[in-house]
């Protein structure tokens, strides 16, 4: 199994130094139903910086992950005051803190998480385990969730489940096919699934985009949220 996890969070506006080295990124037109909604900009050591239309900033970053507790506190933006942490493992914290980049969201402690697995077989994988990947828990975190909410899709007689968390604000892909991963998972989508999420949680589940994909996967995060209405005929369900 291989596991890449992307996360991102609303950080102040960066210092001068970094905006001089940013460059700017051309975002699919038929990704973003809204003109001018975001502006993406890449760094030269890889992060990625969007800015929405009222002028928040956020950082989008991978990384690339072998367990659960790489998985979990990959994601904590800041040093977990309940166990002390070295600092090689929390590299987001590490990355936050090298930049001066300061967090927002000073309530919550963790970024939004897409956590990408490229598998064999996506049965191989227990169930309890896709549910854990889903809400980026590590493996002394108890098990919350009574089930899995999922869609899948298939390309060249490969499977790809979208997983979502409950009130984790975290979500997981796991795919049988190495070429979707590869070639649109990790590159793109990952990135603009969580602008999608972003967007879902702030602003009453609403999603920026008229394309099939983005609409369904807001539907099985609507499925896992108290405040979003969905269409249970558009995902399945399975219990842990």
């Amino acid at each position: 199994m291989r596991i890449t996890t992307f996360v991102m969070a609303g950080i102040e506006q960066p210092d001068d130094e970094t905006l001089s080295e940013l460059h700017e990124e051309e975002l699919p037109s038929y990704e973003i139903s809204k003109k001018g909604l975001y502006t993406a900009y890449s760094l030269e050591s890889g992060e990625r910086l969007i800015k929405d239309e009222k002028d928040t900033w956020y950082v989008c970053t991978s990384f690339e992950r072998k367990t659960l507790h790489e998985i979990k506190y990959g994601r904590q933006l800041f040093p977990p005051p309940y166990n002390d942490i070295p600092i090689e493992q929390l590299p987001f914290v590490e990355l936050l803190q090298r930049n001066k980049w300061t967090p927002l969201n000073t309530h919550y402690d963790k970024a939004l998480c897409h956590v990408i697995a490229e598998v064999e077989d996506i049965d191989s994988v227990s169930l309890d385990f896709q549910s854990r990947l889903a809400h980026a828990d590590g493996d002394d975190d108890p098990q919350v969730a009574h089930s899995i909410h999922y869609i899948e899709s298939k390309l060249n007689g490969k499977r790809t489940r979208f997983i979502s968390g409950w009130e984790s604000h975290s979500f997981a892909t796991i795919t049988e096919s190495h070429e979707f991963a590869q070639n649109i998972l990790i590159p793109t989508s990952s990135w603009l699934y969580l602008l999608y999420f972003e967007h879902f949680l702030h602003h009453k589940g609403l999603i920026p985009s008229d394309q099939m994909m983005p609409r369904l996967l807001g539907n099985l995060w609507a499925s896992t949220s108290s405040e979003v209405t969905y269409n249970k005929e558009l995902l399945q369900i399975k219990k842990l």
